[in-house]
């Protein structure tokens, strides 16, 4: 039978406006190790590394190595892919990737990072999921998943291992989707408990001013301050001294001093839980010596790992 020329002509319209499938998203492993990817920032609070356009090759992007502050995050020496996911995490009909991404120096930051592809086949990022940030400092490779409604769920950690570290972690199972053009935690607890092995207790230390000489020596004092700010609550703190050349203890008030080839230790109370206690410390040195700086380091008693690890060391510098 033929078709009429109205229905025709109404097939022709509807076939003219069908809706163009999205564009597939889904990028092999092996094309984003090789592919140039738009990386959010960093958070502010852990490891840094560059974001924008980066090119990566063989998974990874080498970063000039950079200082930074004692008592700031440090710089990342590379940004690694370290794992991707696939789903339609935005309910177009067609798959995107989830890729985890961490700037790297001994651990580092991570963030989960969903990308896709625009008509013209260019990667384009959708937004970052989620990152190590506040009470998150680690995030499991090859966790993520994307269920049918598009969530993106994930292991998060409240401690990053690095090297021989075996402290205990504590994991939780969270789930973000797509909202109104960025992600949000959308399923799984929003808080970590305390997790008695890991602590955030810091140490400052202000300037070591020596001054004018007196028989043949500069004297002068500097003020330690150890604070805990979150986790378990330590007992004692150990503070290590690794002083420059020939600078000495002196003065009364030393706690009982443990001796290193380098350095030396004296072991306090912790400060009072969520408060800050400083302690002043006696030093001399020959009077035609000058410079350099007073390094500091701090372990617990009972040994806890450091949440934030770069607060546990500090510099004095020395005048």
């Amino acid at each position: 039978m033929a078709i009429s020329p109205i229905l025709a002509t109404l097939v022709t319209v509807a076939a003219s406006v069908a809706p163009t499938p999205a564009p597939d998203g889904r990028i092999p492993l092996a094309a984003l190790r090789e592919a140039t990817l738009d990386v959010p920032g960093w958070p502010a609070d852990n490891v840094r590394g560059p974001s924008g356009p980066l090119r990566f090759h063989d998974g990874s992007v080498t970063i000039e190595p950079r200082e930074t502050p004692d008592g700031q995050p440090p710089y990342a020496q590379s940004v690694t892919i370290l794992s991707a996911a696939y789903g339609d995490v935005d309910r177009d009909g067609a798959d995107e990737t989830v890729v985890l991404l961490g700037a790297l120096i001994e651990g580092g930051s991570k963030q989960l990072v969903a990308y896709d592809r625009d008509r013209a086949g260019h990667i384009v990022a959708l937004g970052r999921v989620a990152a190590t940030t506040g009470e998150v400092r680690d995030i499991r490779a090859d966790s993520a998943r994307v269920d049918a409604a598009g969530a993106v769920s994930a292991l998060v950690g409240d401690y990053q291992r690095c090297c021989d570290d075996d402290t205990p972690q504590i994991w939780q199972t969270r789930s973000y989707a797509l909202r109104d053009g960025r992600f949000e935690q959308v399923g799984g607890p929003t808080r970590m408990p305390l997790n008695p092995h890991v602590t955030q207790t810091r140490v400052t230390a202000g300037k070591l001013a020596l001054g004018a000489a007196t028989g043949g020596y500069r004297y002068g004092t500097v003020d330690v301050t150890l604070t805990h700010r979150r986790g378990a609550h330590p007992e004692k703190i150990t503070l290590w001294f690794y002083p420059p050349d020939g600078l000495e203890r002196t003065g009364a008030g030393w706690p009982a001093v443990t001796t290193r080839p380098d350095g030396f230790g004296v072991t306090v109370p912790a400060p009072p839980a969520g408060g800050s206690v400083t302690h002043t410390f006696g030093f001399r040195r020959p009077a035609a010596l000058s410079g350099g700086e007073l390094s500091l380091e701090i372990t617990t008693a009972p040994p806890m790992g450091q949440a934030l690890p770069w607060d546990s060391s500090a510099a004095a510098p020395v005048s």
